[in-house]
């Protein structure tokens, strides 16, 4: 039976500020770092992390970008990311439901880097699907996505990572840049210019 994710993720910030041990866990550290270092560029203008949770790594990517947008469904996960990036007068947390509200453009602004990660398991599959049709119309004509996700089954939900990147692969049209298969968890990358970093930096 499938789980009401209003419910779960009340649940789980229920008097715990960080429920899967972000701070704690070098699992999870050494996941941000090599989310981190998969980026090809060093720095990004407008950049959307869906699913934000506390803003740990939001607080990371901050540093990285001139304009940074995160958004989470949950109040009391809004709540805690705006308090930590709080000092980053050029991000923004925002409490959205995707896809069910449409990813909001500023003037018209495209975004070069969209993170999901953590996040598309939640979805039901026609949602996934969905979303995927949003943030392609979202990218800028340079723009990348990147995804991380976890490979075990969540019980209440359909779909795992496995399942998330494997259907990212199938319907995405972008160049799938970079893929790293770790036992526990998958991070893939998508560009929409091919050129390596090495072919950007001109060293070949």
């Amino acid at each position: 039976m499938r789980l009401n994710t209003d419910d779960y993720f009340d649940q789980l910030y229920q008097d715990n500020d960080d429920p899967w041990h972000y701070q704690q866990r070098w699992y999870e550290q050494r996941k941000r770092q090599l989310c981190l270092a998969a980026l090809p560029q060093a720095q990004f203008q407008r950049v959307l992390e869906i699913g934000c949770s506390n803003g740990i790594f939001s607080e990371l990517l901050a540093p990285r970008c001139q304009q940074l947008i995160c958004v989470d469904a949950n109040r009391r996960a809004v709540e805690l990311a705006q308090a930590r990036v709080a000092r980053f007068a050029h991000v923004q947390v925002r409490q959205q439901r995707v896809p069910e509200t449409h990813l909001e453009l500023e003037n018209d602004s495209l975004f070069d880097l969209i993170i999901l990660s953590e996040v598309a398991y939640y979805l039901r599959p026609a949602e996934l699907a969905q979303l995927m049709q949003q943030l392609q119309q979202c990218l800028s004509a340079d723009g990348m996505l990147l995804a991380c996700h976890w490979r075990y089954p969540i019980a209440g939900f359909e779909l795992n990572g496995d399942q998330v990147h494997a259907c990212l692969r199938q319907h995405l049209v972008l160049h799938h840049y970079l893929q790293m298969n770790d036992p526990d968890f998958l991070l893939d990358l998508w560009t929409q210019d091919a050129q390596s970093v090495a072919a950007r930096e001109g060293l070949i």
